[in-house]
């Protein structure tokens, strides 16, 4: 027990191994309370996906700050550490900031950015210039999205807030779906339409806003009609486009709608001429040579060759 209470100087500071020990500790703990916090926050947030404003989100974040913070002073204050050495230490990490430390430091001051402002929420689909997914943690320097694909990617807080974002659930987890479907010239357009409307009467689309067909384009081949749709639930567009493209489809089978296809015909105006080298019909010979007509059968096999 001398050993560490033993009073040792570094400079003009004086400090004890128990009071090191002691404010390890303490900040260990602290590390670990919030992120205790932080998990069971995770879990309450994911039994109750579809109700957003009810979620603690991003604020998950500003818990485990002030948790960590919070048990910093005290560690400080169980160790008798002055604040006049803690000052100390935030001038030797502003050195450190000039000289390396700007995209770190970024990133942690967008993280906090994120968690006050809340642009984006744990279980929200984000994409963030080419890449998409759902949000799985907001962290302090950088954040979780795990992708359609199943992967999980790492994004720093700076590129969230440099980049072009677009949350698909920020108000609400509704979807419109765009299908753009051709047929024939020939068709009866107005037949055409409602057959397209029938198709949209399944019972996972939206009434209000009620869908719409409407003719687009006068294409090379083909009159394009757009049709918009809407989910209410963003996580079922896919299956949704899915179903009505495949009743669209049947529909103009049974009533014989032309869906076209580009085609090319290829004219050739001069018909290359085909020349046989001396040296095939050399082998043309040779094979006529080992290989003789059969005159008992009656019939004569020749090879040719181009």
């Amino acid at each position: 027990m001398e050993f560490l209470m033993k009073e040792r100087f570094l400079g003009e500071t004086s400090f004890t191994f128990k009071s090191v020990l002691l404010f390890s500790a303490l900040v260990y703990v602290a590390y670990l309370l919030s992120n205790n916090i932080a998990y069971f926050a995770t879990i309450k947030d994911q039994q109750q996906p579809s109700t957003r404003t009810k979620r603690l989100g991003s604020s998950i974040l500003l818990i485990r700050l002030a948790v960590f913070i919070f048990g910093f002073f005290i560690a400080a204050t169980a160790a008798n550490i002055p604040l006049n050495n803690i000052t100390i230490v935030l001038g030797a990490l502003s050195v450190g900031i000039g000289f390396g430390l700007q995209t770190i430091i970024n990133n942690l001051v967008s993280g906090i950015i994120l968690a006050f402002e809340r642009p984006i929420q744990i279980g929200d689909d984000i994409e963030v210039g080419e890449m998409t997914g759902k949000v799985k943690e907001v962290g302090i320097r950088a954040s979780k999205i795990q992708g359609y694909d199943g992967a999980e990617i790492i994004v720093p807080n700076g590129d969230l807030l440099s980049q072009h974002l677009i949350n698909w659930t920020l108000s609400d987890k509704m979807r419109r779906v765009e299908l753009v479907i051709g047929v024939g010239y020939s068709s009866d357009m107005e037949l055409v339409k409602t057959l397209i409307e029938e198709a949209l009467t399944l019972e996972k689309i939206s009434k209000v806003p009620a869908p719409k067909v409407l003719m687009q384009t006068f294409g090379d081949n083909a009159v394009d009609f757009r049709v918009l749709f809407w989910v209410d639930d963003m996580d079922i567009w896919l299956d949704m486009r899915h179903q009505v493209m495949t009743a669209i489809f049947t529909t103009f089978q049974k009533n014989n709608i032309e869906i076209p296809f580009p085609k090319r015909d290829v004219y050739l105006k001069n018909q290359p001429e085909i020349r046989i080298s001396q040296k095939t019909e050399s082998i043309q010979q040779n094979e006529e040579n080992k290989n003789p007509p059969n005159r008992d059968s009656g019939i004569i096999y020749t090879n040719t060759f181009f």
